[in-house]
């Protein structure tokens, strides 16, 4: 009995020093409208010629998922973000890059002039669902199901309410070794559910 007692009282210690301690974290849904493209060798796509690289042309596109990020008081944040994201350019002629990305990222103030105002920097890796058919101008070998994008952006939080971002994803790794490298340049919102409500209804 003592020690059922014991055990009790140290898990509803340990629950509400942990309710304390990540009080100011935030998980909700993500959106991105984006401008993709592929900076690409001009031999991957129909009637190019040449190995010279370039951007293939702006495409409107999007990115969809859920987002988490715990905020260290004042000026830092560290976040993950899992999303759908389809990749597309003007020379693509209709066909996408579906991908699912991991995105692991971090949020920091460096000047504290403007309050809630945050630079961000991400790496994570992203698994193509479906990509384009380059048909016999690219080998099977050469394309890849597992990329590392990168993102740096720009983000003003409106706390409890919702996150503004502007952005910039590339690749590390190429989706087509040596050739193409997928680009997307995006305006985000980020809605925190469990503030939000907390909000609203406290």
């Amino acid at each position: 009995m003592a020690k059922n007692l014991l055990f009790s009282l140290i898990f509803l210690f340990a629950i509400n020093a942990f309710g304390q301690r990540y009080k100011d974290y935030e998980i909700g849904p993500m959106v991105n409208y984006e401008h993709t493209t592929l900076y690409a060798s001009n031999s991957v796509f129909v009637g190019g010629e040449g190995d010279d690289k370039g951007f293939s042309g702006f495409e409107p596109s999007y990115a969809v998922g859920v987002y988490f990020i715990y905020y260290f008081k004042p000026k830092l944040g560290l976040g993950t973000e899992l999303y759908f994201q389809r990749t597309t350019s003007a020379e693509l002629a209709g066909e996408y890059y579906n991908s699912i990305t991991f995105m692991p990222y971090a949020n920091f103030d460096p000047f504290r002039h403007i309050q809630n105002w945050y630079f961000g920097a991400g790496i994570g890796a992203a698994f193509i669902q479906e990509s384009p058919d380059y048909g016999s101008r690219v080998a099977e070998e050469d394309i890849k199901v597992i990329t590392l994008p990168v993102k740096l952006s720009t983000s003003y939080r409106i706390r409890n309410h919702i996150t503004f971002e502007l952005g910039a994803q590339t690749e590390i790794i190429e989706v087509v070794s040596d050739n193409a490298r997928r680009v997307a340049v995006y305006l985000g919102v980020k809605i925190p559910l469990n503030r939000l409500n907390r909000y609203y209804y406290r």
